[in-house]
């Protein structure tokens, strides 16, 4: 979470700080201020996923699920998992194809820094939903269903009964 929020505030500086230059001391303005604030983004974006799966903080419609029988949202509840788990997989795949291609061709940003987009852009798709994966394993083997009734958010403590026969 940490490091999400601080991929955030350098995009947010390095744009910020690029914009200044640019309009105060043109003569001194780099070309790579942007490509850097969206390398950032794209990585705080993929990492704040499994930390959203984590948290249980993801998108759902609770209002259309809650209105179903038990049993149905039961089976909705282990098929978005197993969907979702499709998902993650086939776009890890697709990430770690997409990284090796782009190092096939040696594919380089446009601007002095010359950063190598297998590893800047194209690696956070398949670390992002290999992180998610695991997040979804590890609740699994907790024996709850990442995308179901079964699990309050993390937050929310359990109410105690008091029998007033506490010291």
């Amino acid at each position: 979470m940490i490091l999400i929020g601080c991929l955030i505030f350098a995009a947010l500086i390095c744009f910020l700080g690029g914009a200044v230059v640019r309009a105060l001391a043109p003569l001194h303005a780099v070309d790579w201020a942007e490509e850097v604030s969206i390398y950032c983004i794209i990585w705080a974006s993929v990492l704040s996923g499994s930390v959203l799966v984590a948290e249980r903080r993801h998108i759902a419609t609770e209002v259309v699920v809650a209105s179903l029988p038990p049993r149905l949202q039961l089976v909705l509840g282990w098929g978005v998992t197993l969907l979702t788990i499709g998902f993650c997989a086939f776009m890890a795949l697709y990430g770690y194809q997409a990284v090796d291609f782009a190092l096939l061709l040696d594919e380089r940003s446009a601007s002095t820094l010359r950063v190598p987009q297998a590893w800047a852009v194209f690696l956070a798709l398949p670390v992002g939903m290999v992180l998610i994966l695991g997040r979804i394993g590890l609740i699994l083997l907790e024996g709850h269903r990442p995308f179901g009734a079964d699990l309050a958010p993390i937050d929310a403590a359990p109410a105690r009964m008091t029998t007033g026969e506490e010291h």
